[in-house]
């Protein structure tokens, strides 16, 4: 008995490793074992029907960079075959390779002219590549025979990405003409509207897709809410904005509003409570500071009010001192390109910003020097002459030994040799006239 049960145990193992021996690509993929077909097609030559099973079993695996490097191999001597074009595109795209997709739909495209879904994939390949102009320019071909809602939402973007407003307004409505589920092309065209403070545009759009489309859509919603603040229907924001927090919408910009909305009805607690929860998510909006802090003002919290609107005055001061720095930097863009009068405005406001930076005055002096505007020159450096300190005598200067000179005093030292190497050169040319 027990030599009969050896050699049925025995001949049971044996069976199945030639049963697993025997399994082919093709087994291992109708078991959907597609990582075991890989390795065993790596054993086997690499025929063309192989590689087309290992190119498959790649894609299963979500693998498409290494299924698109098998189809570029096939396609090395197969380059016009139109299956592995599609197949290879589809790869690339989905590997984030956008410029290999888009080559191989125009090598698509160019074997089958005039074909509609090669045209349309093109176009679309433009688009994923951010050729906007081509985008565009493919996708009026496709229109010609056939409006594809997808494409009309994508030539929108691209003439937006090409800051034509107009356009992209009319191919987002022809987008949801032809497809109003599309919530992508209503937030798009929305948001257009909003930007333009066509705010009943907006809401119009925006209700009807709440209304006949998805009422729980929150992204369509918030722009809902947002679109009523702004035209001055509070209630109808209110409850809105309310029904994104139900939805479990608690973003920024949803309580922002609700908070607002609230505080334009004058309902203060109301406000707090929702203004309080954007500022715990974004304090940095001087804006924010001070709503919020005039609405916990006008409850009963006085002492959080102060420190929130002193944290607000806080931030005006810190930009404040931003746009200086932003000032004087473009001013020396526009002088290092010549553009001299620009370079001066700047230089101006930045030392309005900040009165007490007297050298600005030297640099406002030069620029006006270097453009030859001798006149204003010479008023600028005498202006900035009388900032020198009371006991600084320019005219009189002399070091001690040893002693080294600021650069302050040394632009106060150089601006009042050169008003009067100006002043004889405004007088020479005077003369010559």
């Amino acid at each position: 008995m027990r030599t009969n049960f050896v050699i049925s145990v025995a001949l049971m193992m044996m069976s199945v490793s030639v049963s697993a021996q025997t399994l082919t690509a093709r087994d291992f993929m109708q078991q959907y074992r597609y990582r075991e077909a890989v390795e065993w097609l790596e054993t086997q030559p690499e025929t063309a029907e192989n590689l087309l099973l290992k190119a498959e079993s790649y894609e299963k695996l979500y693998n498409y960079t290494d299924a698109l490097a098998v189809y570029e191999r096939l396609l090395t001597n197969n380059p016009d075959d139109t299956e592995l074009l599609i197949s290879a595109a589809e790869c690339a795209s989905q590997a984030g390779n956008t410029e290999s997709a888009l080559k191989y739909w125009i090598k698509t495209d160019s074997l089958s002219p005039g074909n509609l879904f090669f045209q349309t994939k093109k176009a679309m390949a433009y688009y994923r590549n951010g050729n906007w102009q081509e985008t565009i320019e493919s996708a009026q071909t496709v229109f010609q025979s056939d409006s594809v809602p997808l494409l009309l939402r994508m030539t929108g973007d691209a003439f937006l990405n090409i800051s034509n407003a107009d356009s992209a307004i009319w191919f987002y409505a022809k987008s949801i003409e032809k497809n109003p589920s599309d919530y992508l092309a209503v937030s798009k065209l929305g948001n257009l509207y909003y930007a333009a403070k066509f705010y009943d545009s907006a809401i119009n759009i925006t209700d009807r897709y709440l209304t006949q489309i998805n009422p729980n859509q929150i992204t369509i919603g918030q722009l809902n809410g947002m679109a009523n603040y702004s035209s001055g229907r509070f209630d109808e924001a209110i409850d809105r904005l309310k029904k994104n927090v139900e939805l479990g919408d608690s973003s920024y910009t949803t309580t922002y509003f609700l908070g607002m909305s609230n505080y334009a009805k004058k309902w203060y607690y109301e406000a707090v409570k929702w203004l309080g929860k954007a500022y715990d998510l974004n304090s940095n909006d001087v804006n924010m500071c001070y709503y919020y802090g005039t609405a916990l003002g006008r409850t009963i919290k006085p002492e959080k009010a102060v420190n929130v609107l002193q944290e607000g005055i806080n931030k005006i001061d810190e930009m404040s001192e931003m746009l200086f720095d932003f000032d004087v930097s473009m001013a020396e863009t526009y002088r290092n390109s010549n553009a001299y009068a620009k370079a001066i405005e700047y230089y101006l406001s930045a030392y309005k910003r900040q009165p007490d930076k007297h050298d600005l005055l030297y640099s406002i002096a030069q620029t006006y020097d270097t453009a030859k505007d001798y006149k204003n020159a010479i008023a600028t450096y005498e202006r900035f002459l009388k900032t020198a300190p009371k006991n600084f005598n320019i005219t009189n200067f002399a070091l001690a030994e040893g002693e080294k000179i600021s650069a302050e005093n040394f632009y106060y030292i150089v601006s009042f040799k050169r008003i009067k190497e100006l002043q004889e050169k405004v007088f020479m040319e005077s003369g010559k006239k």
